[in-house]
Formats: structure tokens, C-alpha cells, sequence
């Protein structure tokens, strides 16, 4: 009769579950970034830490962990700042050296990064987020993490036969 009992109460469960899972509808939220502004983040997140995915393998790539932060850890406000610093960044590059931050070399790329992650204000904001998550995104690494800080997923590890 238990048995009986704890079939009905799974099967209601489960078709419970399914039923949320149907009516629950998704709206379409507008993306944070536009898709060059995506580009240019994945350029500048290149040029402060370079991936290494075949060497450092994570579940998802870096410009995935960037917009999950992005939408996920700025409050409205902060993301809006996040928004300005990201166009003064664009226009800053574009009026200083008149050209897009993509046709600039190598040294001027980085020229750009130092200057503005000394910078003040919502440029300062932006490009000192870009370089935190992009350095979090690589030490959240498994290999990273195991090999070069000896963390251990598993806590409290038991030892069955050290002397005490």
C-alpha cells in the first residue's frame, strides 16, 4: 500500500513539474550589449587576459561568463554605467586615434586599457569590471584551480588511515 502511495505522490509530482515547466513563458529581455559591442568586449577581454581554452578548459566560454555577469551582478544603475563607460571608451578611442579600437596595433590596444583602467568615473568602472571578471573567468578554471591553488572540490576529506 506504501508503495502504492509514494507511485501516486511521485507521478503527481513529476507531471507538477511539467506543467510549470509549460505554462511558465520566457520574455524576451533586449540583450545588454549590441553585437560590435559584444565584438569589441571580446577584443579587449583578449587583449587584458588572453583565453587559453584548450589549456585551461572551462564550461563556457569568456564572452558567455561576461554577460551572465553583466545581466546577473549589476544592479539597473550599474549597468547603466557599465553602458556609459563603454561608449566613452568607444568614443575616446575613435576621437583620440581615429580609428575604431579594432584596427588599432598591439601596443596602442594596450596603451588604451592602462590609461583607462587608471581612469575615474563610468570609463574607469567599465574597463576595471571587464579585467576582474575576465581574471575571475580564468581562476574559476578547474585545471587552475586543482593543478595551481590545490583546491580540493570535495571539502572535508577524510583520511582513513593517517596517525594522529
Amino acid at each position: 500500500m506504501r508503495r502504492r502511495k509514494a507511485l501516486k505522490t511521485i507521478a503527481l509530482g513529476f507531471s507538477g513539474l511539467s506543467l510549470l515547466n509549460h505554462c511558465t513563458s520566457r520574455s524576451s529581455l533586449p540583450p545588454a550589449l549590441e553585437i560590435e559591442d559584444q565584438n569589441l568586449l571580446r577584443l579587449l577581454t583578449e587583449a587584458i587576459l588572453p583565453s587559453k581554452s584548450k589549456e585551461f578548459p572551462t564550461p563556457e566560454t569568456r564572452m558567455e561568463y561576461l554577460l551572465n555577469q553583466i545581466v546577473g551582478a549589476l544592479t539597473t544603475e550599474e549597468l547603466n554605467g557599465y553602458q556609459n563607460g563603454l561608449k566613452i571608451f568607444k568614443g575616446v578611442v575613435e576621437q583620440t586615434f581615429s580609428m575604431p579600437y579594432e584596427e588599432l596595433d598591439f601596443d596602442t590596444q594596450n596603451y588604451t586599457i592602462r590609461r583607462s583602467l587608471v581612469h575615474p568615473g563610468e570609463l574607469g568602472f567599465f574597463m576595471q569590471k571587464n579585467r576582474f571578471w575576465s581574471l575571475r573567468h580564468f581562476r574559476t578554471s578547474e585545471r587552475y584551480m586543482t593543478e595551481f591553488l590545490n583546491y580540493e572540490f570535495i571539502p572535508n576529506r577524510h583520511l582513513g588511515c593517517v596517525q594522529v
